[in-house]
């Protein structure tokens, strides 16, 4: 049986004689979230998708279309700070240079110079 009568000079004899601290080697293997998000944005401006943007004529056009048919939009754009973002829903008002998309929870405005793709 084990002896359960444990005091601190056996504390502190394991860890001078018996416990072999690792150190950072046991943290390799975590990531913080803020490292793993600044990851995924270095490899998304890494990818290169420029030819398959639309010019405003074409998302102009796509936009009516989409309006016309009360049909879903997923629109790719660039938010406030220059990042990609997307948004789904359906075209509520078109104007020459902004549409008002309203989605499941909000509506959003955005400058049609700022989107990128409309599927």
């Amino acid at each position: 049986m084990l002896d359960h009568n444990i005091n601190n000079e056996m504390v502190q004899n394991f860890f001078d004689y018996y416990y072999h601290d690792r150190g950072m080697i046991k943290w390799q293997g975590f990531m913080l979230s803020d490292h793993v998000s600044v990851i995924r944005k270095e490899k998304r401006s890494l990818v290169d998708d420029s030819f398959s943007y639309m010019n405003k004529k074409e998302i102009f056009h796509t936009l009516i279309n989409k309006g016309k048919h009360h049909q879903v939009a997923l629109i790719t754009y660039l938010d406030g700070d220059g990042e990609k973002q997307s948004v789904q829903g359906n075209v509520q008002i078109l104007e020459d240079d902004v549409v008002q998309i309203l989605d499941d929870t909000s509506e959003l405005k955005l400058s049609i110079n700022k989107i990128l793709i409309v599927e």
